[in-house]
């Protein structure tokens, strides 16, 4: 089993994803109006950094086996940890520069509303109007819980991948 001595290692890992992402938030939409599914990139942060540390949990251990459930234990952990200091620096960050925050609305609703315009009749968004409306008032506190499932939904597939990779018998 992961032991305490691992818990370091891993809020390590969690501090580094949730700045990391945050960071590339900032980035992307600092620099003006693109899609806001490009957010969805951000998956290479935690992956990348999710596979040192487990590699560096395993190195750490003084028995020969590190199992597939260490890893998940450890692995879900730290993303979901990650995801939640990820939301909590972008709604920090929006406190003291709220530009980038402000332009990520901004593409939100216009690509929704240029999606909608050239989408199929079948496929048009019902009640564009209270969507708008519904971006328009989203406020940065939201990305808190927001950051946090996007990594709890990036744990089902990534921490499992990886798990299986690093494990040793």
């Amino acid at each position: 089993m992961i032991s305490l001595r691992s818990l370091p290692v891993i809020l390590v890992g969690a501090f580094l994803i949730g700045a990391g992402c945050c960071l590339f938030f900032y980035l992307v939409f600092s620099n003006g109006q693109i899609p806001p599914q490009a957010r969805l990139f951000d998956f290479w942060i935690p992956l990348v950094i999710l596979f040192f540390m487990l590699l560096l949990i395993r190195a750490r251990k003084e028995e020969p086996v590190f199992h597939f459930w260490e890893g998940l234990m450890a692995g879900n952990l730290m993303l979901w940890l990650g995801g939640f200091f990820s939301g909590l620096f972008i709604y920090l960050l929006s406190k003291v520069s709220p530009g980038f925050f402000d332009t990520f609305i901004s593409s939100s609703v216009r690509y929704l509303i240029e999606s909608d315009r050239f989408a199929a009749p079948a496929l048009k968004v019902k009640d564009i109007g209270v969507q708008v409306d519904r971006l328009k008032s989203m406020k940065p506190e939201a990305f808190i819980w927001d950051e946090f499932i996007k990594k709890v939904y990036y744990s089902f597939l990534l921490v499992p991948f990886v798990s299986v990779i690093l494990r040793r018998k």
